[in-house]
């Protein structure tokens, strides 16, 4: 079996790290009450239906809509908010109050903090549209990009380059990135979900990744979006020589719908990389694509993929409020015994399912003592062959 590398990330994982989680977790958590209180207390809905009401799939316009609003009752419930009394309804133990209810001190903060905006107010226009995604089934980025396309796509953009929160997810991806290419003359590389091209554009922010990509012999650039593939392709037109970028094939992929041997990169053994970033969960049946993986990497290669590991609803609900009110987020088969959770995996769901596929060697970023506190990071996995 081949030696897991030792990609190090303490630099990362740090007390400045931990101050972004703070502050993602301070304003997220204020948008959820937010949207707990006006949605649900103050228009009587906790008092109308009944718990089991509340939870049941039947009683939603869509899975999006009864996700987001189990995993909100949920958060609730754990955290001692919520309890269900005798009668089957939901009682409010403590009175919530909110926060910031103008948002000033969000806008004050933002106002010293411009680096930070766009992620903010994405986060904020989620909030805004929360009504059409519980009471009307929407997907909220659909609803935001129905009012303006090019506004939400431009937030979108900053959201996935600059989100500090994913910094672990980029420099892990980047890390695994640089440890192939340094025993190998060339190599070939699939990135599943590129979207707007974030870990490549995270990474040449330093001058000597450019050495990296020099090692690359073919770049499968891909995305389910042919919008977003746009966007990518000539953001990282603008930052590649010409030669280089020609060794890219910008391409959309249904990661559902891949056939083994189908294209060049699903061919045996072809691929030395496989990069997923924040994309892998979505993908309905995973113990396939996983399969599917094994099949494309070399002996030799590395499939490394990004997420959020999930914990308990208390805690976790903060780091999903954002997938949660996507339709893509809730698409995925559930298994018993494999995967138990729609959207975001517990590391023991990712142990289970890895190994079913064939990946018995990987390793886990953060440690699983740590995933309360950083809940952003990836696994590096090496096919058993």
């Amino acid at each position: 079996m081949m030696p897991m590398p030792d990609i190090e990330l303490s630099d990362v994982y740090d007390n400045v790290f931990s101050d972004e989680i703070k502050v993602y977790r301070h304003y997220t958590s204020i948008f959820i009450d937010q949207i707990f209180i006006h949605h649900f207390v103050e228009s009587g809905l906790i008092r109308k239906k009944s718990y089991a009401e509340l939870v049941n799939p039947d009683s939603h316009p869509s899975l999006t809509a009864y996700h987001f609003t189990s995993k909100l009752i949920d958060y609730y419930l754990d955290r001692g908010i919520l309890t269900v009394v005798g009668n089957g309804y939901l009682s409010v133990e403590h009175e919530l109050e909110d926060k910031d209810p103008a948002d000033e001190k969000l806008n004050s903060f933002l106002a010293e903090n411009p680096d930070r905006r766009s992620f903010f107010e994405i986060l904020r226009n989620i909030r805004d549209v929360s009504g059409q995604v519980l009471f009307e089934g929407e997907d909220a980025l659909l609803t935001l990009a129905n009012d303006s396309f090019r506004t939400a796509m431009k937030l979108w953009e900053d959201l996935m380059v600059t989100a500090k929160v994913k910094q672990p997810c980029h420099q892990l991806i980047l890390r695994v990135f640089r440890e192939q290419t340094l025993s190998k003359n060339s190599i070939t590389v699939f990135e599943g979900g590129a979207g707007v091209g974030s870990v490549l554009r995270d990474g040449l922010h330093d001058p000597e990744f450019m050495l990296v990509l020099e090692k690359v012999k073919q770049y499968y650039f891909t995305d389910i979006s042919l919008s977003l593939i746009k966007i990518g392709r000539e953001a990282l037109r603008q930052k590649l020589p010409e030669e280089m970028l020609a060794r890219f094939e910008f391409k959309t992929a249904n990661l559902d719908k891949l056939q083994l041997d189908e294209q060049d990169f699903t061919r045996e053994s072809s691929i030395d990389l496989i990069i997923l970033e924040h994309v892998l969960y979505d993908v309905i049946d995973l113990d396939r694509t996983l399969k599917l993986f094994h099949h494309m990497l070399k002996p030799d290669g590395f499939l490394v993929f990004t997420m959020a590991y999930r914990t308990r609803p208390g805690n976790f609900f903060i780091f999903e409020y954002l997938q949660s009110t996507f339709q893509s987020y809730h698409q995925a088969k559930l298994e018993p015994g494999f995967r138990e959770s729609i959207g975001y995996l517990t590391l023991d769901e990712w142990h289970k399912s890895l190994n079913r596929a064939g990946f018995k060697n990987y390793r886990a970023y953060p440690e699983v003592q740590d995933h309360e506190r950083w809940p952003y990071g990836g696994i590096l996995a090496i096919p058993s062959k």
